[in-house]
């Protein structure tokens, strides 16, 4: 593959983070690399604060200033409650259900 046709606008899921499931949720949060972050913090983040496997969050699509999770839907709801008072490099953070456009 050529890279074509997995990018954010795709629909697709990355079949790497399946594990036999569909139904993943993906979250939004408020940091990015402009604030010198990186996948292995977001990830440490939600695994500790939330207590889920780090082998269950799925993809970890990281932008200047903000990152989109994907974590199962199952979790995401715990997700959301234990990440609302969770800093991440010191920093505040701010995580809610991405917009979806299916």
């Amino acid at each position: 593959g050529n890279g074509r046709g997995r990018g954010r606008n795709s629909g697709g899921r990355d079949s790497r983070y399946d594990s036999g499931r569909e139904d993943m949720a993906r979250l939004f949060i408020n940091i990015g690399k402009e604030q010198k972050v990186k996948p292995g913090d977001i990830l440490g983040a939600i695994a500790g604060e939330s207590g889920i496997s780090g082998r269950l969050v799925g993809s970890i699509d990281m932008y200047d200033g903000y990152t989109f999770v994907d974590v199962p839907a199952e979790y995401a709801e715990n997700v959301l409650k234990a990440m609302s008072h969770a800093k991440i490099r010191g920093k505040n953070i701010h995580v809610e259900k991405a917009n979806s456009r299916r």
